[in-house]
């Protein structure tokens, strides 16, 4: 694996996981519509700090518009993560949600035809409502837009892969924190409240099951990639515990009453799988996960608070 490309590469885990491939010493394509007008100074910063290397290469179009067969010659692996992850897409969106989230995942799957490996980031949202010790195995119970167009990426995956004689990897997400998290989510929230003593009623995240702090997934994707017999497979990625979540919003509001203690209403999302067949591991503690995030929103605090 020398050439990558990564889609959302300008989004949280998408940043994150360019500067890994380039400290590792890949050469990465970065594609990123930078769609999010109030986000543009975050975009320019991360641009700032990705375009330092001279590995890396910049594409500052819309993944729908991008000339893909193109752009797709002499890549090993394409990590595919751009999404549309607004929280204000409701059903009556949902065309254009399955648009962006599935029809361009099919158009990648063209383009990667025969020799290039796909790694697509999924959601744990995909198993819906449950209680319990949730696997790969668990069915999927999709109740959201978001959710339901996830569950059907995997499905166009999967059928589509096969077809095209692609091999891929599918990991399913709980919510990630850490520098550089969305500013839509409920951590980065909290924690700006904070800095600016304001007082707002703040939602919770789409997933509150589980919680992972942002490096501990990186290596992972970064060997799936490697991996020449990692293909063709779906993996939870988790921290195996339970209400973590729940026990970092607790730490960032120092009120611990708002852990869920009914046993009856837990979940728990196994990590056996991923840990045995790719070593995965939690190596971050909530303590030491959240303070490094406030650390860096302090820092860049013009980014965070407008």
């Amino acid at each position: 694996m020398n050439k990558i490309i990564v889609t959302g590469a300008l989004g949280f885990i998408g940043f994150s996981l360019c500067q890994r491939l380039l400290e590792k010493g890949f050469e990465v394509i970065g594609i990123d519509g930078m769609v999010e007008e109030n986000l543009t100074d975050l975009y320019e910063e991360k641009l700032l700090w990705l375009g330092r290397n001279s590995s890396f290469t910049f594409l500052n179009e819309k993944l729908e518009e991008v000339d893909l067969n193109a752009i797709f010659t002499d890549i090993n692996v394409v990590y595919h993560l751009a999404a549309a992850t607004s929280k204000d897409r409701k059903w009556n969106d949902l065309r254009t949600t399955i648009e962006d989230n599935v029809d361009v995942t099919g158009k990648i799957i063209a383009a990667c035809a025969n020799r290039i490996k796909l790694i697509f980031t999924s959601s744990t949202q995909v198993y819906g409502e449950r209680t319990g010790i949730i696997t790969e195995r668990t069915p999927l119970n999709p109740n959201t837009p978001y959710s339901l167009t996830k569950m059907a990426a995997e499905s166009l995956i999967k059928a589509k892969c096969n077809e095209f004689a692609v091999p891929y990897v599918i990991f399913r997400l709980p919510t990630i924190y850490g520098p550089w998290q969305r500013i839509d989510m409920t951590y980065s929230k909290l924690i700006v409240e904070q800095m600016t003593h304001s007082s707002k009623v703040i939602e919770d995240d789409r997933v509150t099951e589980d919680i992972l702090y942002i490096d501990d997934i990186l290596d992972t994707l970064v060997k799936a990639g490697i991996e020449e017999n990692c293909k063709n497979e779906v993996y939870n990625i988790a921290s195996g515990k339970v209400n973590e979540w729940y026990r970092g919003k607790a730490i960032i509001c120092n009120d611990f009453s708002i852990i869920p203690t009914d046993q009856r209403l837990q979940v728990s999302i196994s990590n056996d799988k991923v840990v045995s067949q790719l070593g995965f591991k939690v190596t971050t503690n909530l303590e030491d996960g959240l303070a490094a995030q406030k650390e860096h929103m302090q820092r860049y605090k013009h980014l965070y608070v407008k």
